[in-house]
């Protein structure tokens, strides 16, 4: 009887956790063509939960040469569920990522706070979005107000132009003309931490997702489409213990 109360509560720990539905991480990406004959543009951003952040982590993963402003990543718009307001926490380079054609100060360490803003509420942005993350002012981005905390790197305290925006994983500096001459662009991802997430906050109410290229409205906006929802940790080590637990039980029963 103890061999068979064992197995049934392993049995359950482990029917709990294959049906758990929370998630960890949701992507999206998207692809749309650019304004020179023969770009692709592509682009990911991945949502995550860490008890009350939300993570953002927005990739240009494009892989030409950028030509002109319109090629740059220069926002995300996302739609959630009951408008929450967030408080943005920091704006890092993603690993992996750096800043090129840019002089960068002595001891950088990868915060570009200062050159990106978020902001809820919005009124007219792309998709019927209600929040963004932007480097330029665009519509909505332009009050310094509206920046990510950190240390300002370039220009006059607000979100304006193209640099710090996300170019391709490609980008060949010394190739750079006109609006992209001497900018200094992010290669190629940024991760963004806003807090004040719902206590009972699911990944599945965010929606509408737009990727924003250049510095204005009318340039290039490609649509994310969800790629995958990641279990969340906690989950899967449940059901692994599940597993292992009910192996000896098992083996002895083989055996008989």
């Amino acid at each position: 009887m103890k061999k068979m109360a064992r197995f049934v509560v392993v049995l359950a720990l482990f029917i709990v956790a294959s049906q758990a539905h929370q998630a960890h991480g949701v992507t999206f990406t998207a692809t749309g063509i650019g304004k020179t004959p023969g770009e692709t543009l592509k682009a990911s951003v991945v949502f995550a939960v860490s008890n009350l952040d939300l993570i953002v982590t927005l990739s240009n993963t494009g892989t030409f040469d950028p030509r002109t402003p319109a090629d740059i990543l220069a926002a995300v718009f996302f739609h959630i569920d009951g408008d929450v307001k967030l408080t943005p926490v920091s704006a890092q380079l993603d690993a992996g990522s750096s800043i090129i054609a840019f002089p960068l100060p002595a001891g950088f360490d990868g915060d570009v706070g200062d050159e990106w803003a978020y902001r809820n509420n919005l009124v007219r942005a792309p998709a019927g979005a209600n929040e963004g993350i932007s480097s330029d002012a665009l519509n909505w981005f332009g009050n310094k107000k509206y920046l990510f905390p950190g240390e300002k790197l370039h220009g006059g305290g607000h979100p304006s132009g193209i640099d710090f925006g996300l170019t391709t994983m490609n980008d060949l500096p010394g190739n750079d003309r006109g609006g992209l001459k001497h900018e200094g662009l992010i290669q190629d991802s940024v991760q963004f931490v806003l807090f004040g997430l719902p206590d009972n906050f699911s990944l599945t109410e965010i929606s509408d997702v737009t990727l924003q290229y250049g510095t204005t409205i009318k340039q290039p906006e490609i649509t994310g489409e969800q790629l995958a929802i990641i279990p969340e940790p906690s989950t899967m080590l449940l059901a692994a213990a599940g597993l292992l637990g009910a192996l000896p039980f098992l083996r002895k029963t083989a055996r008989r």
